[in-house]
């Protein structure tokens, strides 16, 4: 294992060159695109995207999309990805949540009238929190004490203080740095760069070739239907 600059970018170029490229049926089943409404958040009302200033009254242009990657290699075949990003959503923030497969017998259940089935209890998350605060924490199904076979949830959780976030340097600032001493581990090389283009493209050239309906959420939702029944789909739901 090496975590050198080159290193450490030739495994980043090979996991977006293993990202599975979508023809133009697949990129309409796995990815959902969205505009904003009117619509309220906090008790705040908000106009929709096509009601902002100097914004074509007639716009398409998307402000949320949602979708499923898969990667085709060893480490990662037959594992979902989903992404999901937009503006005027519920919340702000950055995270990602690793979603643990069920085991394939359980024998545990969530209550005393629940049958010992895989569908009844929740799955084991791993949540890295990347903005505006960084942390993480990790949700489990741990069992109650006593004779049954009920279990209750268990939350580890760790987040930096807003005074440690406030007193600690600047993303941009440890770029700079980064420049200064001559380390590029953190700098997009242009092959990576190409690479994500070409995915992007993909999925551009099929919306190009169909008719949005928008707007299709509403300000201070977290996005169209269509995004949650991606998920559902698959037998998953966001977190």
């Amino acid at each position: 294992v090496a975590f050198s600059e080159k290193e450490i970018r030739t495994e980043k170029i090979k996991a977006l060159k293993a990202i599975r490229i979508y023809n133009e049926e697949e990129v309409l089943e796995n990815f959902v695109r969205g505009q904003y409404a009117q619509g309220e958040l906090d008790g705040v009302q908000f106009k929709g995207y096509r009601e902002e200033d100097k914004v074509d009254a007639q716009s398409e242009t998307e402000t949320f999309v949602a979708g499923k990657f898969t990667i085709d290699n060893f480490r990662w075949s037959g594992v979902p990805f989903y992404v999901r990003t937009g503006k005027r959503l519920t919340e702000k923030g950055t995270r990602i949540n690793i979603v643990f497969k069920q085991v394939p017998v359980n024998v545990f259940k969530t209550s005393v009238d629940e049958p010992c089935d895989d569908t009844t209890l929740p799955p084991n998350v791993l949540t890295i929190y990347i903005q505006p605060t960084e942390g993480f924490s990790l949700s489990l199904n741990g069992k109650e004490v006593g004779q049954g076979f009920e279990t209750e949830p268990i939350k580890l959780e760790f987040r930096n203080s807003a005074e440690m976030v406030e007193n600690s340097p600047e993303a941009y600032e440890k770029l700079l740095l980064d420049a200064l001493n001559g380390d590029g581990t953190n700098f997009s090389h242009w092959e990576e760069v190409a690479q994500s283009w070409h995915i992007v493209d993909v999925i551009r050239k099929a919306w190009d070739q169909t008719q949005p309906d928008f707007p299709n959420y509403k300000a201070g939702s977290m996005g169209p239907k269509a995004a949650f029944e991606l998920l559902e789909k698959d037998g998953f739901e966001w977190i």
